[in-house]
């Protein structure tokens, strides 16, 4: 009779791991809010939303809402799977210059009309590249 064995990888949990899985959830809800706020309004708000550039434009700034909470989800989760080891470095630069794009992305399209939501947000992702970073360095 023939015996399977199975290796286990057992990672650390550390505090910096800790603060960026904390970090990119957090962000993500907030985009995934978004979206979904914008969805809604789009449903139930016509006068608003033609004032704001119409359906069509805030439909498409809701789909980008939802698939910037999907990138941070997929992007952590490729860096931080086991099974994905061989990617982690490039999940995490990629992550880094995703957050970044965000970050920018927000400073172009508000166009002037930012709010204390907003800054708290680039603020967590900020910190987020910043640990992200950190991370990289440690892991070398």
């Amino acid at each position: 009779m023939a015996t399977l064995t199975m290796t286990r990888t057992v990672t650390h949990v550390g505090p910096i791991r800790a603060a960026i899985c904390t970090l990119v959830a957090a962000t993500a809800l907030v985009h995934l809010f978004l979206g979904a706020m914008t969805s809604v309004m789009v449903a139930t708000q016509p006068a608003l939303v033609a004032s704001m550039g119409g359906a069509a434009a805030l439909s498409i700034m809701a789909a980008l809402f939802y698939c910037n909470c999907a990138g941070y989800v997929v992007l952590a989760t490729t860096m931080y799977l086991p099974a994905l080891r061989r990617l982690h470095r490039i999940a995490r630069r990629t992550l880094i210059a995703y957050t970044a794009v965000t970050i920018v992305a927000y400073f172009a399209l508000a166009q002037g009309h930012y709010d204390a939501f907003g800054f708290a947000d680039k603020a967590c992702e900020g910190l987020l590249i910043a640990l992200l970073v950190i991370e990289g360095r440690r892991v070398r």
